[in-house]
């Protein structure tokens, strides 16, 4: 098995020619605020990173008397469009001032959320997003950085000769995936696409080849990921996951007062450099705290899982199988896990939710073989703080042993996704060193024209 990880380099904007495509994109989530620019060589299909501002979600400021309340993240904070509007602008005019770049250096700009647990789908996502866009425009963003093109005179000319745009247009698939029919079955189901497209631009940095098939899971508060086939073309989306993730250990730590009730597993200091560990022993506690997770195939007469919702009408015309994790008794999984740990230090706290969270991997894993979905050859893509940090690549990679002929962990998904969705908006193809089409396969532009020209 080929396991790597692969982080995003940095490099100063000075460093950037013609050749180079820069994306911010501003992400809203359960846990943190994130602005990401990230650019790109299109020539080479390396990312470099520019510059990265997170700010605590639950720092941001509350709503007014005057203001309409029209939702919460998964930890209550209470959200009105004008909190989200100021808190996007302001770490937008932040990530930018740091590193001496302005809203004109920009040639894109993307918005994506985290933020899924809320009563009504359709209109509260539709309230997020519109909140998200109007931070960004009181940041100085240009409405025409934020939208799809509609000639090719609309793309940047310094990157104008790379596009492919008078030969086929923007059809809703990001990097060689097929939109679906119908979207919007999962709340989480943007997050999802872009955390694949995201996978696959890091591996070009890597030496795995993250092509159709893959599995991408994004480990972040909330479960996000796809099963991706091989169809031609485009992948076709198997599976679609949802639940809790990192929100699980967040939850056990505030319940046996390891941290406060608005803090989560990110405040912990991470000192386990050396430590020494017997695998026996967390696995067999992993297994005791797994009896409060459920992690399976969401029947389909439910609109919830894990805190994430799910459009039953939508599900039906879409038949694709979608698979979650919530806790099924948070009482008993405290109480469990603070007679396992209460003689703990921190740092063997965080050994033993990194041992649970690979073994939830490859309970999902399981399940999703099940369902007899994955196909020979398929790649596996982790993203997010519960499924990349401490000694979890170690664990996952001990407990999937023989189930990938490789794993590819990368940080930021979601916010390389972004970058990834902006270049297929207006085009921006790389035949030499191409992102999308099967595993080991050639280019796929030539037969996407083609199928264009047929429709």
């Amino acid at each position: 098995m080929s396991i790597e990880k692969v982080t995003i380099p940095s490099i100063s904007s000075s460093k950037m020619g013609k050749e180079f495509y820069t994306v911010l994109s501003v992400e809203l989530g359960n846990t943190t605020i994130k602005s990401i620019i990230i650019t790109t060589n299109i020539k080479t299909n390396k990312s470099y990173e520019l510059n990265k501002c997170v700010d605590l979600t639950r720092n941001v400021d509350n709503p007014g008397d005057s203001e309409e309340v029209f939702g919460h993240t998964i930890w209550n904070k209470p959200l009105s469009g004008q909190v989200i509007e100021k808190a996007v602008s302001r770490i937008i005019k932040k990530s930018l001032s740091e590193v001496g770049l302005d809203v004109s250096d920009l040639d894109f700009v993307v918005r994506s959320t985290g933020v899924v647990a809320l009563s009504s789908l359709s209109y509260h996502m539709d309230v997020i997003i519109k909140s998200l866009s109007n931070g960004c425009l009181n940041a100085g963003i240009k409405p025409s950085q934020m939208m799809a093109p509609f000639s090719i005179n609309n793309i940047p000319e310094h990157i104008r000769k790379s596009s492919f745009f008078n030969n086929i247009k923007f059809d809703g698939s990001i990097v060689g995936v097929a939109s679906p029919k119908k979207t919007g079955v999962v709340s989480n189901e943007m997050e999802s696409q872009l955390v694949t497209a995201g996978i696959k631009l890091a591996s070009k940095s890597s030496t795995v080849d993250y092509r159709n098939p893959v599995i991408s899971i994004d480990m972040g508060t909330t479960l996000a990921g796809e099963v991706v086939d091989d169809s031609k073309p485009y992948g076709k989306l198997v599976c679609n996951y949802i639940g809790l993730a990192g929100g699980i250990s967040d939850i056990m730590l505030r319940g046996c007062d390891v941290i406060e009730d608005n803090m989560s597993t990110i405040d912990i200091a991470d000192n386990q450099n050396n430590i020494q560990f017997n695998e026996d022993i967390l696995h067999k506690h992993t297994i005791k705290l797994h009896e409060f997770i459920d992690i399976m195939k969401v029947p389909k007469n439910l609109d919830e899982f894990g805190q994430v919702r799910i459009d039953l009408t939508l599900q039906k015309q879409e038949n694709i199988n979608i698979i979650g994790s919530r806790i099924n008794n948070s009482k008993k999984l405290i109480t469990t896990f603070n007679n396992i740990t209460q003689d703990y230090t921190n740092s063997e706290i965080l050994l033993q939710i990194d041992d649970m969270y690979a073994y939830f991997i490859k309970r999902l894993i399981d399940q999703t073989s099940k369902l007899n979905i994955i196909q020979p050859k398929t790649t596996l893509g982790i993203t997010g703080r519960a499924g990349i940090t401490g000694y979890k690549p170690y664990f996952i990679e001990k407990y999937l042993k023989n189930s990938f002929d490789n794993i590819l962990f990368t940080p930021d998904g979601l916010a390389l996704g972004a970058l990834m969705m902006a270049r297929c908006m207006n085009s921006l193809g790389t035949p030499i060193n191409p992102v999308g089409g099967s595993r080991g396969g050639m280019c796929i532009m030539q037969q996407r024209i083609k199928l264009s020209k047929k429709r």
